[in-house]
């Protein structure tokens, strides 16, 4: 069993400051030292310059190995803290994974957070220049409302504090005493359930990561 210790030992150290290359650019012109595959068609790579590639849902994050450290996550009992040398003896690619996933979610959580604020941003404008009725933003006031009925407590809780009340996925993860994992699938449950019955709903409330935007 390769450790954790032991592939550091074998990759370099990147150089502080360096931009990390791309996935296609280890692909293409690195030499690839262990990869592991995933649940759910994701993937796990190390390259010989000391670059790890992680892949799930169609996505993927670089990142150096050598920077994957102590590691924090939120349980009911509060912030839980494990150390560096915890992982140092285990498989080699379990807190690789634990990285990727925190990169994914942290990316994902911006690209959303971005389009929601453009959303918000153009139907603003919208209201200002008066090219939406006090009419027609009643009835589409009432569809949203309409919209979070179809949800569960739960989701309903999750999307107002996200969309409405701006907060961020760890701070509404954090508030309810959950992962930020769930507080990401809970968004999208909800949204799938939206769009099954407006189509287009899903767009005209906002959620611009779900609007055509691969996630």
């Amino acid at each position: 069993m390769l450790t954790l210790r032991e592939l550091k030992r074998i990759v370099a150290v990147p150089e502080n400051g360096t931009n990390p290359p791309t996935a296609k650019q280890l692909q293409s012109s690195e030499v690839l030292v262990v990869n592991e595959n995933l649940e759910m068609d994701g993937e796990i790579r190390v390259y010989s310059n000391g670059y790890a590639v992680y892949r799930a849902c169609g996505r993927s994050t670089v990142f150096p190995v050598h920077s994957c450290g102590d590691y924090f996550y939120l349980s009911d009992c509060g912030i839980v803290h494990l150390a560096g040398d915890f992982f140092e003896g285990e498989k080699w690619y379990l807190r690789l994974v634990l990285e990727g996933e925190d990169r994914l979610g942290r990316n994902q959580e911006e690209r959303e957070r971005n389009l929601s604020y453009s959303a918000m941003s153009e139907e603003w404008a919208e209201i200002v220049d008066g090219s939406e009725s006090a009419l027609e933003h009643l009835v589409r006031q009432e569809t949203v409302g309409e919209m979070l009925q179809l949800l569960t407590e739960k989701q309903r809780t999750v999307i107002q504090k996200y969309y409405i009340q701006g907060k961020t996925q760890l701070q509404i993860s954090e508030e309810l005493g959950i992962s930020r994992p769930a507080v990401r699938d809970s968004i999208s449950h909800a949204i799938r359930r939206i769009r099954a019955k407006y189509p287009f709903g899903a767009c005209r409330f906002g959620y611009g990561a779900e609007c055509g935007v691969a996630r």
